[in-house]
């Protein structure tokens, strides 16, 4: 029993140590590098030297060892459907650690089996939700910046349109776009600038970025670009058109929660506010009744 819970602690403490690690990955190892040379020029105390040390010397390569280890073993469709949604996450970690976070919290369920058969169950359920656990947190990633990405948007087209009726290119409108607003809308605008800059056509460098977010009112904006570049027609007047429509839209989702308000407030009413009025209401005339009828 003591084995098994000393396994269960190693186990739990890796995954813990992975998803803490996780945004420190291959893919950002060059910035992060580069992070720590500027803190330590500026503070360079012992403690965060320390710190940064144990973090850079030990669990990180640790994190990249697991991370290949695992990306491996997954297999290659499920590998691109996972870097997709990382794409759209922003990139926080690689598809092999992903997985492996799965496999660990999915086995850290299963050892439960050792307990008995009575927890067959219960090691079951638990190995599915650990499985399940990372999909969870990154779609909750993805949901956070899509939803980002829509209240920003009627912004960005004011400005974009605002920008070229003013006589700047669509680049350089983009560019400003980027310089303007906060991330992820400044970092995506920036690399589909940058890749229209180092020679990607414009059309595949848009797509690609309303691919990397995954919102509908994006792959409309995209696709009246790219028509209205493709046929010719002034992009000032596609501008301006986007941008009434993504306010035109924005007007209906709000005008849509506020109608959906009254039926989610229905249910605290029923079963919170509703008892707690009918005791007050009712509860001195249950008390005289019961007073009455127990003479």
């Amino acid at each position: 029993m003591d084995v098994l819970l000393l396994v269960e602690a190693a186990l739990f403490g890796l995954a813990v140590g992975l998803y803490v690690v996780a945004p420190t990955a291959e893919h950002e190892q060059l910035k992060l590098q580069l992070g720590r040379i500027v803190r330590r020029s500026a503070t360079g105390t012992a403690e965060q030297n320390e710190e940064e040390h144990f973090r850079d010397r030990v669990l990180a390569p640790l994190v990249n060892s697991i991370s290949r280890r695992f990306a491996r073993l997954l297999p290659e469709r499920q590998g691109e459907v996972l870097r997709q949604r990382l794409e759209r996450a922003g990139d926080p970690t690689t598809p092999g650690l992903i997985f492996g976070l799965r496999v660990i919290l999915a086995l850290l369920g299963l050892s439960l089996f050792a307990l008995g058969a009575r927890m067959v169950l219960i090691a079951l359920a638990l190995a599915l939700l650990g499985w399940r656990l990372p999909d969870f947190w990154l779609a909750q990633r993805i949901s956070a910046r899509q939803r980002t990405f829509g209240r920003a948007l009627p912004d960005v087209m004011d400005l974009l349109s605002v920008s070229v009726e003013a006589g700047l290119g669509f680049d350089a409108a983009l560019a400003r776009v980027s310089e303007r607003f906060p991330d992820p809308i400044s970092t995506e605008f920036g690399r589909a600038l940058r890749e229209i800059q180092l020679g990607r056509p414009r059309a595949e460098a848009l797509r690609s970025f309303a691919a990397r977010v995954g919102l509908a009112e994006l792959d409309g904006f995209v696709s009246s670009i790219v028509q209205a570049d493709e046929l010719g027609i002034g992009i000032a007047n596609v501008l301006r058109a986007q941008s009434e429509h993504m306010r035109t839209l924005r007007r209906q989702k709000a005008q849509e929660k506020a109608l959906k308000t009254p039926i989610k407030m229905l249910f605290p009413l029923v079963f919170f506010i509703f008892p707690a009025i009918f005791v007050v209401l009712l509860g001195p005339a249950v008390l005289s009744f019961s007073k009455m009828f127990g003479h």
